[in-house]
């Protein structure tokens, strides 16, 4: 009789723990389908890359560090300890957050002087990004930002500008003049 009430004890003490579990588990999972979808930023399939040795910035100048935006970790880079700069090129594309801002931090290594520029995007960049890109060139104290279409460069189309991504694509120049016009 003794053992008959332990285990009914001990099936009620499964049960109840089971149930804790599932609702603890439901619940969980009611948060995090309820969470609203104005958290999480719109992705938009684009790229973002540069390239200091085809477009010749590199090594007369040095990164240190980089950020297209602030909401996806895979574009933005610092330099650590003991590197004190950062490779001279990276190509990121795909589904992604369109970046709200543009920073680099760049060492000139002719005199050591370090620069940094901070560009506000929002007013430069389409409306839509799709299947766009932004790439930058670095020459001396002077950064420039460059949005690719994917439009394919026709021979009476603008000419050749400082990034080698405008060979093959309607490139505009953004900063620091604008060419483009949304």
């Amino acid at each position: 009789m003794n053992g008959s009430f332990y285990q009914a004890v001990m099936r009620a003490a499964r049960r109840t723990c089971l149930r804790i579990v599932l609702g603890a588990l439901v619940l969980a999972l009611g948060a995090c389908t309820a969470a609203p979808n104005q958290s999480q930023p719109k992705l938009v399939f684009h790229s973002f890359s540069f390239d200091g040795w085809s477009d010749k910035w590199y090594p007369q100048v040095e990164l240190i560090e980089y950020s297209y935006g602030d909401q996806y970790r895979m574009v933005r880079k610092a330099a650590r300890p003991p590197e004190d700069s950062l490779g001279p090129r990276t190509s990121v594309g795909g589904p992604m957050p369109v970046g709200e801002f543009l920073y680099v931090k760049w060492r000139i290594q002719a005199t050591g002087e370090v620069r940094e520029e901070r560009v506000n995007l929002r007013p430069l960049l389409p409306a839509d990004m799709d299947h766009h890109g932004l790439t930058f060139v670095i020459e001396g104290r002077q950064l420039y930002v460059y949005l690719v279409t994917p439009k394919p460069k026709h021979e009476d189309d603008p000419p050749l500008l400082k990034t080698t991504k405008s060979r093959y694509h309607l490139t505009y120049e953004i900063y620091p003049t604008n060419t483009y016009k949304r």
